[in-house]
């Protein structure tokens, strides 16, 4: 899938969060960036509150005394108490809304993200690293959704800032120019010192953590063999290596946004005493000169924290693009590999499962299934064998529906079809809930009978927890064999019609591989039982061998020649 290999500019970034969002969800985002504007109005009509109230205070009154304003002190005083607690509570109000919205769109990349993931095409996905699948969903996603918040905010900041200098032009031509001076100041130092490596370190971290999330998936899934080898020490030196690499891009992607709002804070608050100064020369008018003062004071309070927070949200925004963007191709690669729905064929009358002329490959230099001709009876057991990567792995996925023919029909009906593989992913869950694995409920004495075809009763029986017995983390407790049955129990609790085993069995001896089959033949189920075991022929009823990709050898001895087919090439 996609790789971090270089920083990308802003314009990409907010182009990438704009596909992200359907139509609600950008309306709810100018709501919300509205919403947080209305606040910081709050702020602004509180400075004009306390200019009037200090105005009053000293028996003066406004320029422009209009109809609705406070006329006395008291009035003037409650009017800014009401403004306070209308600030807080819309502050409130319209935070929460803000942050249930990033929750709901982080919930939505995560559940399109795995959507996506889940509907790729089984080829393209085969050829993704686990791990950064994860990182992606879990990490990647976040980061994307939390870049919004900073969106909301820095448009809102700025809205704000833009009304307050307003207001300073209003009161002093003088003083709004010499702040819109410190900020374009200001925006030029972020601009061309912090900018660009903002967005290096973005892009590096990114790239660190998912090497570093890569290495300890590796570490925790190959215990027994590290431990065997007694090689820790190579997995800890990588382990080191980037999370070393992490720690630094975490620290410069923490760090310039801070650089960045000391400078706003202290420069401003400089420019802003000079400011004062300059008012205080200026006014002649003394009584008015405490009102000017106390606006000034109020406004400040509210636009120097909002000038900084402008630098500090800019700067996370500019290293969360690449998340963005990350979020943003992977979607658009999983649109762009999404498997078709398969066309379902259902076989004759009689028989579960039929290939006709079947051919399936990778790369068409490299056949893997070569003119493949394939039929099964309802309730027949089939051993198909051959040596590995003779294709066998890959004719199950053509009849499970996982991928598709290059050329031929496959008859099946996939609503019957249970696939069982070799290695069974369990969950770090209760046998319970692994036999259901999505189920609706079942009664205990169903649970009990699909462990019993799978001569899995007896060890459940006399667990002290039963079925709520934990199996631990991919199904670490039990042993290999015991986690290919409780696979194979779960294949029959569904109702199957159509078992496929893919060397589901190899754990077995060949006794209970024995009964097992015998057992699944008893309950009506066909079996397609894949192995590259020649003992495993033992209680089938049809054998065939695969080899090259071509099933060029019959050894079956009960095939009844009245339901000879007709097909042309190899067939069993």
């Amino acid at each position: 899938m996609s790789c971090i290999k270089r920083p990308h500019r802003g314009g990409e970034g907010l182009l990438a969060a704009y596909r992200l969002l359907g139509s609600a969800e950008r309306i709810s985002f100018v709501c919300l960036t509205i919403g947080r504007i209305v606040v910081g109005f709050c702020d602004l009509l509180l400075a004009a509150a306390m200019y009037l109230v200090f105005l009053l205070l000293q028996g003066g009154s406004p320029a422009h005394h209009l109809s609705w304003m406070p006329r006395t002190t008291l009035a003037a005083a409650l009017t800014a108490s009401a403004l306070v607690v209308l600030r807080s509570f819309l502050d409130v109000l319209s935070m929460r809304a803000v942050v249930g919205y990033i929750q709901n769109l982080y919930t939505e990349f995560i559940l399109r993200l795995t959507k996506g993931y889940s509907e790729m095409q089984w080829t393209r996905f085969v050829e993704c690293n686990r791990s950064e699948l994860l990182n992606h969903t879990m990490y990647t996603a976040r980061e994307a959704a939390n870049s919004y918040h900073c969106g909301i905010d820095l448009i809102a900041a700025v809205a704000v800032v833009a009304v307050m200098t307003v207001a300073i032009v209003y009161q002093s031509a003088e003083a709004a120019g010499g702040l819109v001076l410190a900020v374009l100041l200001f925006y030029g130092v972020h601009r061309f010192l912090i900018r660009n490596k903002l967005q290096v370190a973005g892009a590096e971290r990114e790239q660190s953590v998912r090497l570093l999330q890569r290495s300890l998936a590796e570490l925790f899934s190959s215990g027994k063999e590290i431990r065997t080898y007694r090689n820790q020490s190579f997995f800890y030196d990588r382990i080191r290596e980037y999370a070393r690499s992490t720690a630094g891009s975490n620290l410069r992607v923490t760090l310039f946004p801070h650089i960045a709002r000391i400078l706003s804070d202290q420069g401003v608050v400089l420019f802003f005493l000079g400011v004062m100064v300059a008012v205080q020369l200026w006014h002649g008018d003394t009584r008015r000169l405490l009102s000017i003062l106390v606006f000034y004071f109020v406004l400040s309070r509210r636009l120097l924290p909002l000038i900084s927070q402008i630098s500090f949200l800019a700067g996370h925004m500019e290293s969360s693009y690449e998340n963005v963007r990350i979020v943003d191709d992977e979607l658009s690669e999983c649109h762009l590999h999404r498997a078709p729905a398969p066309e379902t064929r259902l076989p004759d009358a009689g028989f579960v499962m039929e290939l006709d002329s079947v051919s399936f490959w990778f790369d068409e230099t490299v056949p893997i299934l070569q003119n493949v001709n394939l039929y099964l009876r309802e309730g027949e057991t089939m051993v198909l064998y051959g040596v590995s990567g003779s294709g066998k792995s890959s004719l199950l996925n053509l009849i499970a529906g996982v991928i598709q023919p290059a050329i031929g029909v496959v008859r099946v009906d996939r609503t019957i079809v249970a696939y069982v593989p070799q290695d069974v992913a369990l969950l770090d869950d209760s046998i319970r809930n692994n036999l259901l694995f999505g189920l609706v409920e079942r009664s205990d004495e169903e649970l009990m009978n699909a462990l019993t075809v799978a001569r899995l009763n007896e060890f459940v029986a006399a667990q002290s927890l039963g079925l709520e017995t934990s199996v631990g983390d991919n199904g670490i407790l039990l042993s290999g064999g015991q986690r290919q049955r409780l696979g194979i129990a779960r294949a029959v609790l569904r109702g199957a019609k159509l078992l496929l085993l893919d060397e589901a069995t190899s754990a077995l001896d060949e006794a209970n591989e024995w009964h097992l089959l015998e057992n699944l033949g008893a309950t009506g189920i066909a079996v397609l039982l894949v192995t590259h075991r020649l003992q495993a022929q033992v209680g089938a009823q049809r054998v065939c061998r695969l080899q090259d990709g071509r099933l060029n050898e019959n050894l079956s001895t009960q095939l009844s020649t009245t339901d000879e087919r007709t097909h042309t090439g190899a067939a069993c």
